[in-house]
């Protein structure tokens, strides 16, 4: 008996090997894609169709395109969670949508003005959202919790390296090459992980039944999940961090143009600034990443991992106020770097912890999700305001340092997680 079990624990922990493996490529050209695109080519194409109304374009542009992914996320994690097929729930919509995105991808970057970017910008933040809402859901599909840690660091670990692989590529290639090359990344990473970690078959597995409801009884169903306070909790804290990180980042081309001044940036070149403080950040972020998840399923203390990171975070986003040059972006990239390592290093185990419905894990996976793809709507918005308003970057670093600062107080109101 006891030669059985050894067998079958190794055999499920080479399956997570195998899995682990995967995932890290897989989340890396994710989120190069989605860096790259947002940070570097958008703001630059944008610039490039009406450079006096840069701000106000990529506001609109950055908050349909949000919008767009807030609807996706859900909606892959619920679809997912009732598809049955021999190839499992999750794996026929991560191929699928990773080639629709890719061939979006390539009309962004083969469109020629403001309103195709914009609608093929719209089009491939809802595929590829829809994507995540599937791929995340393997979290708490196929890792035990006690492991939850170490799969949130490998995911973690592919989010910065995402980061530094999609805004160098997108700041040292011509764009059409680096919307190419994204293309093939995510294409091919995405069927490495399908046919490589292969999931297990769903075509016997037994749904729910169904019930006839009203429109608005279905809709009060599917958000269900915020009947938990934990789990409510834990949105209002990752949106708010989420926040404070897209309201900073996504105008930061513009920051190191208008308010740093390209006259203080080395060899003049914003876009290369941006993939220089980006490389410094994630490569720090990485660091930290691979230990400190582990780290905190060894302590049980994931919670406070999180908090600590947050508040973190919002003293990192002093710095530029009070050394608004190109070595205080370069002290603000290291520190924002080490602790947003920190926090999304464990940030998913978090999540994945609080998922009141295990029948419907990809829906609410996917709610969470939300949490991070409702922020760059509302950043956009909010940092155009600021800057019409205040006409000074100073106040983009003040609130994104204050959301910062919120997300650790209510991750700590959180009891069901230490």
């Amino acid at each position: 008996m006891l030669d059985t079990e050894v067998s079958s624990s190794t055999a499920r922990t080479a399956g997570l090997g195998r899995l682990f493996a995967f995932l890290l490529p897989a989340t890396t050209a994710m989120y190069a894609a989605f860096n790259g695109v947002s940070q570097i080519l958008v703001p630059s194409q944008v610039e490039g169709f009406d450079p006096g109304a840069k701000v106000g374009n990529l506001a609109v542009v950055t908050a349909l395109a949000a919008l767009s992914a807030v609807m996706a996320l859900p909606l892959g994690g619920a679809v997912s969670d009732r598809t049955r097929s021999r190839f499992g729930r999750r794996s026929p919509w991560i191929l699928a949508m990773s080639v629709l995105s890719a061939a979006l991808l390539l009309v962004m970057g083969l469109s020629t003005g403001i309103v195709v970017l914009a609608c093929a910008y719209v089009a491939v933040w809802f595929t590829a959202n829809f994507y995540q809402g599937a791929f995340s859901a393997i979290l708490p599909d196929r890792v035990p919790v006690s492991r939850r840690g170490l799969a949130s660091s490998v995911i973690g670990l592919g989010t910065p390296l995402g980061i530094m692989v999609g805004v160098n590529v997108a700041s040292r290639v011509g764009h059409l090459w680096a919307y190419a090359i994204f293309d093939v990344a995510f294409v091919v990473t995405s069927a490495a992980l399908v046919l490589g970690a292969r999931e297990p078959s769903s075509a016997d597995a037994v749904l729910a039944p169904r019930t006839s409801r009203r429109v608005s009884e279905t809709l009060r169903a599917f958000f269900v999940a915020f009947r938990s306070k934990d789990f409510t909790l834990a949105f209002l804290s990752r949106a708010s961090l989420s926040l404070a990180y897209f309201t900073v980042s996504g105008y930061l081309f513009y920051a190191m143009q208008d308010y740093i001044g390209v006259e203080n940036i080395p060899d003049g070149d914003v876009a290369v600034a941006v993939s220089t403080l980006s490389t410094i950040s994630v490569v720090t972020w990485a660091v930290v990443a691979v230990f400190t998840g582990w780290l905190a399923d060894r302590l049980d203390r994931r919670k406070l991992f999180v908090g600590i990171s947050a508040a973190g975070l919002a003293v990192s986003m002093l710095v530029p106020i009070s050394s608004p040059s190109w070595s205080g972006m370069v002290v603000y990239a290291f520190l924002s770097g080490a602790f947003i390592g920190t926090y999304f290093a464990v940030d998913l185990a978090v999540m994945s912890l609080v998922l009141p419905d295990k029948a419907n894990e990809g829906r609410d996976f996917g709610l969470l999700a939300v949490a991070t793809g409702l922020p760059p709507a509302l950043a956009s918005v909010v940092a155009g305001a600021l800057l019409t308003v205040f006409g000074s970057y100073v106040a983009l670093f003040v609130f994104g340092a204050a959301c910062a600062f919120v997300a650790g107080l209510v991750i700590m109101r959180i009891r069901s997680i230490r």
